[in-house]
């Protein structure tokens, strides 16, 4: 959120609107196109004129189920990004070739054309957008918020009963960030394609920092290296530059770059994982960077970031459609923003350990375990396959609640399984209700009447599959053990 004093207005345009949306990335345009698609009266601020200039991405293939949804898969899929055929990896003294999974596939894509795609949808989608244009201090007004706004020639307010802070991660409007990572920096430029660089994401681990790069549309290479940010501190912008060039000469991947034409300055960009802890209000939610980021070694902060903003459009719907549920759609919002952090932590963590298994530089131990508030239970998993005849019964670590569950457009009470060995609470399994199938169970029961008894509802397979998991998850266990 732009945190900048309000500037006198004279004779300014007033709009009216249900929700505003500040910042017209991913997650905003994402949040802004879905609130517009289910019927709600949406305004966008962007500062920049797009397409703007912006890093290179690599987007995972589950980004194709939130690009349908939102009604933008065909339209991306023409934009002429890079299908991803997988990726090439240097780490833990090994070379692995990852080939894409399923039928579609990965894509590497210019931010700068991908962000431009997203906010050309939800502009004709019914959004009213407001760009270039920047956005003051937003202020309270009862139950409106008013946000001055100023255009190159002319000056706005828009009075919203909603706003989303979707402005990355500029400082502004009581934001206060959590580190959710040690520090890390990424310095990076463009370069002439090097003879042999296929659609392949490259990543690789130097001694005290790691690389990555990707062939760009547009017949770009962007390189990358992520360092820790104390050993940028007090250089110059050419200091800064010899750095990146000395450390992509060290690179077995990406060091052809350096054999071809640099192409602009070199950059560098804060790589630090965040999430933001201030609650989400009633009229006021954040979405995107402004609310967490993850390592860039997932290749899944643009995925995450417009994840979340479907949730948010759910919750803000819930907020103005049915408020009697606010709380339970405000608390779902904040468990699962938690859920995304931590599990990222845990993944990347596990992905720095490798690497310090094999170099014991202090860059690789600091990062192989998450940081102490974000890292998770221990969980136990039944290694053993499941009898018919063995008589089992609920963990007395199975609870049972009511809570938050996404239903299409809106946040409803729903009843969730909650256990240790569980990172999230688990409403449905299989398009079945877990909570629901376990209330109909009489203890100690055995494998072969439990899917007996839910029979009239499952078929036998779906019911089979849903059992191994309770007990490979250890929800249900055998009756011995409760005893």
């Amino acid at each position: 959120m732009v945190c900048l004093r309000r500037p006198p207005l004279p004779d300014r345009m007033i709009i009216e609107t249900e929700i505003c949306v500040v910042g017209g990335g991913p997650a905003g345009s994402a949040a802004a196109l879905r609130l517009a698609q289910l019927g709600r009266r949406v305004c966008l601020i962007e500062r920049q004129s797009f397409p703007r200039q912006h890093v290179g991405e690599s987007l995972p293939p589950s980004i194709w189920p939130i690009l349908n949804l939102l009604g933008v898969e065909e339209t991306v899929a023409q934009a002429g990004f890079l299908r991803a055929s997988g990726s090439i990896l240097h780490w833990a003294g090994t070379f692995e070739r990852r080939g894409a999974d399923g039928d579609y596939p990965g894509l590497i894509v210019d931010r700068g054309q991908f962000d431009a795609v997203l906010l050309r949808a939800a502009r004709a989608a019914g959004v009213e957008i407001i760009q270039p244009a920047r956005a003051y201090r937003p202020m309270r007004d009862r139950s409106v918020w008013e946000i001055p706004v100023r255009t190159d020639t002319e000056a706005l307010q828009v009075q919203a009963r909603i706003l989303l802070d979707a402005a990355g991660r500029q400082a502004g409007l009581g934001r206060r960030f959590r580190p959710a990572s040690q520090p890390l920096l990424a310095l990076y430029a463009n370069w002439q394609v090097p003879p042999g660089f296929g659609p392949q994401a490259r990543v690789e681990a130097g001694k005290s920092h790691w690389y990555w790069g990707a062939l760009l549309p547009g017949g770009v290479v962007n390189a990358m290296v992520f360092v820790e940010p104390e050993s940028c501190t007090g250089l110059s912008p050419a200091d800064r530059r010899d750095l990146y060039l000395n450390l992509l000469a060290q690179s077995t991947l990406l060091s052809p770059c350096l054999e071809q034409r640099r192409i602009g300055p070199v950059r560098r960009v804060d790589a630090t994982s965040r999430t933001d802890v201030t609650p989400p209000a009633r009229d006021l939610l954040r979405v995107g960077e402004a609310s967490f980021s993850v390592d860039a070694l997932s290749s899944q902060g643009v995925q995450l970031a417009m994840g979340q903003a479907v949730q948010a459009a759910a919750v803000i719907n819930t907020l103005l459609d049915t408020p009697e549920h606010s709380e339970l759609a405000l608390t779902f919002y904040a468990d699962r923003q938690f859920e995304r952090v931590q599990t990222h932590a845990a993944l990347s963590a596990d992905f720095y350990a490798r690497q310090h298994a094999v170099s014991p530089s202090p860059f690789w131990a600091e990062r192989a375990h998450p940081l102490d508030w974000l890292k998770s239970p221990r969980t136990v998993h039944s290694p053993e396959i499941l009898r018919n005849d063995l008589a089992l019964t609920l963990s007395s670590k199975t609870r049972l609640i009511t809570s938050g569950v996404q239903v299409a457009a809106h946040i409803e009470p729903g009843l969730v399984l909650k256990h240790p060995n569980l990172q999230r609470p688990v409403a449905n399994l299989e398009g079945a209700s877990l909570g629901l199938l376990l209330q109909r169970l009489h203890w100690p029961q055995n494998a072969s009447k439990i899917v007996a008894c839910w029979s009239d509802t499952l078929d036998a397979e779906r019911a089979s599959r849903i059992l191994d998991w309770l007990w490979h998850h250890r929800i249900l266990i055998p009756a011995t053990d409760r005893a």
